[in-house]
């Protein structure tokens, strides 16, 4: 490869590993073609799927004319089994077991501030709306 090549790749490579990490959720409404708000910020029209910040929790608004405002909040759910894995693996590869308890905390640390430990709920989102009822 060329040094404009390897140049290259290591900015795609920086670019694509930039920011919190996410998880895509895929929403479908009955009836279809529900706006969908996330954190108050139009994010699309169902059926869809959106890709959200793992770092926090989110507010998702699903609104569609003649029927009632569904909110719904998307939470985050600790889950240390990915780093715990991730360290282990990484100390059985140093072949050093007195370095394994220490990798394990780290990894643990980093991906809980990183918002990589977390995974999103719920995973994916159908929502039956109601039709508005009108008193005259």
């Amino acid at each position: 490869m060329t040094k404009t090549t390897i140049a290259a790749l290591a900015c795609l490579l920086l670019l694509t590993a930039c920011g919190p990490p996410k998880q895509t959720i895929p929403i479908s409404t009955n009836p279809l073609g529900a706006l969908v708000y996330a954190d108050g910020v139009k994010a699309c029209t169902t059926p869809c799927s959106i890709s959200l910040a793992k770092t926090s929790e989110h507010l998702l608004t699903v609104v569609k004319d003649g029927y009632d405002q569904v909110d719904l909040t998307v939470t985050r759910q600790f889950r240390p089994d990915k780093p715990i894995r991730d360290a282990a693996i990484g100390a059985i590869l140093t072949g050093d077991p007195k370095v394994a308890a220490g990798k394990v905390s780290k990894e643990v640390d980093e991906q809980e501030k990183s918002g990589e430990a977390y995974v999103l709920e719920p995973s994916i989102i159908t929502i039956t709306l109601t039709p508005t009822v009108k008193i005259l």
